[in-house]
């Protein structure tokens, strides 16, 4: 299985949530895992927004665990720059206005990656208004 992956799947993980159990086994099902760069910033600053949560500075040790560890994921995932190739999408895509920016150029980076790929890409995400536009734009999610 071919796997776009959204920052809150990474996060998840990382900050040891619920759902981390069910995210392992979907990341150790994939065969290829894409993603935006994008990812890399907001899996940064999620796990700082956590520490501060936690009522600990931004580069505690235990946020900074989680950030070594983030990048031991982003090993394993191959990313596509937000580049003009991803603007004409989000410009060529009316229903990508029914999200968040960030989920948009997610999106629109999935969309990207689709034409490319021998097999179908399925939108990883536990995001529920980004999940149901990527089923609205064809996705598995």
């Amino acid at each position: 299985m071919i796997c776009y992956i959204d920052s809150s799947v990474i996060l998840s993980g990382l900050l040891e949530q619920s759902v981390a159990h069910s995210v392992t086994r979907l990341w150790e099902e994939s065969s290829e895992r894409l993603s935006s760069n994008l990812l890399k910033a907001e899996c940064v600053i999620g796990i700082r927004r956590a520490a501060l949560a936690q009522k600990l500075p931004p580069d505690d040790p235990w946020a900074e665990s989680r950030i070594g560890l983030l990048f031991k994921f982003m090993n394993s995932i191959t990313f596509k720059l937000m580049d003009e190739s991803i603007e004409d999408l989000i410009r060529s895509t009316p229903e990508l206005s029914n999200c968040r920016t960030l989920d948009a150029i997610h999106l629109a980076t999935a969309m990207y990656f689709r034409p490319h790929l021998d097999e179908a890409l399925t939108v990883v995400t536990l995001d529920e208004r980004m999940s149901a536009l990527a089923q609205k734009l064809g996705f598995a999610v």
